[in-house]
């Protein structure tokens, strides 16, 4: 019996994922403390309302501003690199050559 396959949502979730922290894991600690001041003034800026800042909020707000530095890729143009890819070559290497430099 074959292993369950991952939903390519999910994937993209994972690999997106794994992209941001990569990213992160490179910054200096003043670096990311920067990144988390310029989330933090989003979310009070936000049209919304006011937030009450939680570490798991601030996380997200951080990690969703990485995503648009680097120009990360969404689902469906995620999706479109993988079902292009050649058999012999894993999806997510496929999907990391759609990254823009900075």
């Amino acid at each position: 019996m074959s292993a369950p396959r991952t939903a390519p949502r999910q994937q993209y979730m994972e690999w997106v994922e794994e992209q941001i922290e990569e990213y992160k894991a490179g910054l200096t600690r003043d670096e990311l403390l920067e990144l988390a001041d310029v989330a933090v003034q989003q979310l009070f800026d936000a049209p919304d309302g006011q937030y009450p800042l939680t570490e798991i909020l601030l996380r997200d707000a951080v990690d969703a501003l990485l995503f648009r530095k680097l120009q990360l890729p969404d689902y469906r143009t995620w999706r479109r690199a993988c079902q292009t890819d050649t058999p012999s070559r894993h999806p997510k290497e496929t999907a990391a050559r759609t990254i823009r430099p900075d």
